[in-house]
């Protein structure tokens, strides 16, 4: 399953359609307008204005960026959580890049060079597909390097801060099941794309690959995990504790081999065959409170992908 390709830029075979949603940026005018109300217009160069001059009319439609899957460039402060120092699922074969965004080095960051260049070979260069409404042709050599400035500026958010400081929560970079005492990982269901526990498995190791940018893995904190009838509703769950183990390499959420070190085990007996059961996984780095992950926002085949279901 690879749902998990993300593109930069409103890319799909299908037409989107212009989602109508708060923006705190909609009202943003140009300043010789005589209707009465006036509005600064934002700096080509400052994250107001790519998002409103080429996120938000290029990628921010219905079935692309626009919450289904990360960046997310509904609004001017999605698009900065989503990509200023937030890891990258797709790479060049070198592994030259870490991070969406790198402020203050543009060569560096994914979303600039995704713009120039086609860095796997097999990608192409971003977008390679456009509203009928964008103006990316006619402007491209301008809007990209309003993308560089910004970057090169430090990425800074709407208020002007700086993202020095920015402290990503923890990731989770891929799950896999196997019968307790095993790390042979179990299939997916090619439809759903829910982990497919074999008839007569008694209990199973559920594995969780994490990292976090700052706080090394030993060093996490809170370490729960919770098995769930319902993809949103944990509420009434009861905690699992999450244990730290000796490194399994396997197959990760973007299809890379990636580093597993934390696991539970469940016994099966009461749990319902067929339907899914969704895992969340609850981790602290260094900040206030533990992260849920995924989170009750992601996109639903997300929430699939970190699922599994019993046959019968």
């Amino acid at each position: 399953m690879r749902k998990a390709l993300i593109l930069f830029l409103c890319i799909g075979f299908f037409s989107c359609k212009k989602e109508q949603e708060e923006n705190p940026y909609d009202l943003i005018q140009n300043p010789n307008d005589t209707s009465g109300t006036h509005h600064t217009v934002p700096d080509p160069n400052s994250l107001a204005g790519i998002h409103q001059n080429i996120f938000e009319p290029t990628c921010a439609n219905s079935g692309c960026h626009d919450g289904t899957f990360e960046p997310d460039f509904r609004t001017p402060e999605s698009t900065y959580n989503t990509l200023v120092l937030r890891p990258i699922i797709k790479n060049d074969p070198a592994g030259t890049y870490t991070y969406r965004v790198v402020p203050g080095d543009y060569l560096n960051s994914v979303l600039y060079q995704r713009l120039i260049i086609d860095i796997d070979g097999q990608s192409g260069i971003m977008p390679l597909v456009l509203e009928p409404s964008s103006d990316w042709n006619s402007k491209q050599a301008q809007y990209i390097e309003n993308v560089k400035n910004w970057i090169q500026n430090g990425a800074k958010d709407i208020f002007g801060n700086s993202a020095a400081n920015f402290n990503l929560p923890p990731q989770l970079l891929g799950i896999f099941i196997s019968e307790t005492g095993s790390t042979q990982a179990f299939p997916r269901n090619a439809t759903s794309g829910s982990i497919q526990i074999p008839i007569g498995t008694s209990s199973i190791d559920i594995w969780l690959a994490i990292e976090d940018d700052q706080t090394t893995i030993d060093q996490l904190s809170y370490l729960k995990a919770k098995v769930g009838a319902s993809m949103n509703d944990f509420s009434a769950v009861s905690e699992q504790n999450l244990q730290l183990v000796n490194e399994v390499m396997e197959t990760g959420y973007s299809g890379n081999q990636v580093s597993f070190r934390f696991k539970f085990t469940l016994p099966l007996s009461g749990l319902t065959p067929v339907q899914p059961w969704f895992i969340r996984a609850y981790i602290q780095d260094a900040t206030a409170s533990p992260s849920e992950l995924p989170s009750t926002g992601s996109a639903e085949y997300i929430k699939h992908f970190y699922s599994f279901q019993l046959g019968e």
